[in-house]
């Protein structure tokens, strides 16, 4: 959920049937949404895929892990419109990896919207968005707090918390890695604060990895000061110039 707002009222949009978002087409033609008033986006308005891949897939590990047929446990802080998730689940079930996935989202997204984003088109193997997008409205109206889970495959499980972040506690050493995608830090202060970093500390395992857009100057002292090692690294081609990979050593 990305702190980049340059030039994203310059993009094509589409509607949706929620006055307050909007689909924006980005610049690797792939989908994303944005809040109409305020210029947030979901992703970069650079290329949402090329964030996606980049910066959670890659620099978490998990794809490697995935690639190398590992058995991996992922967190992610903020489903926004689940490209991540299906972008993971189906590199999972290509290379028929276990994977049990983390989500945490307060505003769970409508089947009508995601489908208008075009998630079949983000994936290996296109059914599973189809699938994800049946069972998402079979699932109708999300309550809060509530837990869902889909059964994606034989080996793959997403598990969706419909919560506040900051009310999330995992189990400790859980985590191989973490996506850390909220809101930026001046739309949503509290998910950057230290209680709630302590917690991804806590439940990401030793050498594990939390990724982020973020690389704002206070995160990189926060993070650091709960534990992490803290490096920033080249974002995506043609995106954001640095990203955020922060590593769990002990």
């Amino acid at each position: 959920m990305n702190e980049d707002k340059k030039n994203a009222r310059h993009r094509s949009t589409l509607p949706t049937d929620r006055d307050d978002l909007r689909i924006q087409v980005t610049d690797d033609t792939s989908y994303t949404l944005i809040r109409i008033g305020s210029d947030v986006t979901y992703h970069s308005s650079s290329g949402a895929m090329a964030e996606t891949k980049h910066v959670y897939l890659g620099n978490s590990g998990i794809a490697a892990r995935l690639r190398a047929g590992k058995a991996s446990n992922v967190l992610e802080v903020g489903l926004g419109t689940g490209m991540s998730m299906l972008m993971t689940v189906d590199l999972a079930v290509q290379t028929d990896a276990p994977l049990d996935y983390v989500a945490i989202e307060w505003d769970l997204l409508s089947e009508s919207i995601l489908r208008g984003l075009k998630p079949e088109t983000w994936l290996q193997d296109g059914s599973l968005a189809n699938e994800y997008l049946s069972w998402r409205s079979r699932l109708g109206a999300a309550e809060l707090p509530s837990t869902h889970t889909w059964h994606a495959g034989e080996k793959q499980r997403v598990t969706i918390h419909c919560i506040d972040a900051e009310q999330f506690n995992g189990t400790p050493e859980q985590f191989d890695g973490i996506y850390f995608d909220p809101f930026a830090p001046e739309v949503s202060p509290g998910l950057w604060e230290l209680p709630v970093l302590e917690r991804m500390f806590d439940v990401l395992k030793s050498g594990g990895t939390l990724v982020t857009y973020c690389v704002k100057r206070q995160v990189r002292d926060r993070l650091a000061a709960v534990g992490f090692s803290v490096q920033k690294s080249p974002g995506p081609p043609a995106g954001k110039r640095e990203v955020l990979i922060a590593k769990k050593i002990r």
